[in-house]
């Protein structure tokens, strides 16, 4: 019997040990570690010089002609100029990392340190 109820007593400490951190939530992210214009202006970034790309192989494959190819590039290229201006405005404004007193360096807008667990001024 006491064996019983000793093993019931370490099932449920270590039921509540994995269900702690669920509940509490204290341990979770609490916000994205890149901001999502950075990742939406390298996405527009990607896609831009992909068309670019594909229409130098169309032309080289002969599927495009000099006055389409023309039209498409210059097009494409002020597209992607615009997308890699954008993506280096929003790069460089990224927000910078938190060094915390413990000395570990937190991703910007952290709200607790991943290092030790405090809250970040």
């Amino acid at each position: 019997m006491t064996l019983l109820l000793l093993a019931v007593l370490v099932a449920v400490m270590a039921a509540g040990f994995v269900i702690h951190p669920l509940v509490v939530r204290r341990w979770g992210l609490l916000g994205d570690t890149v901001p999502s214009e950075v990742l939406d202006s390298e996405a527009r970034k990607r896609v831009a010089l992909a068309a670019l790309k594909d229409v130098e192989y169309d032309h080289a494959a002969g599927k495009l002609d000099d006055a389409d190819y023309q039209a498409m590039r210059t097009r494409l290229e002020q597209e992607a100029l615009e997308a890699v201006n954008a993506f280096e405005q929003t790069s460089t404004t990224e927000l910078a990392p938190i060094v915390h007193a413990c000395g570990f360096r937190n991703p910007g807008g952290s709200r607790f340190c991943a290092g030790c667990g405090r809250p970040l001024d």
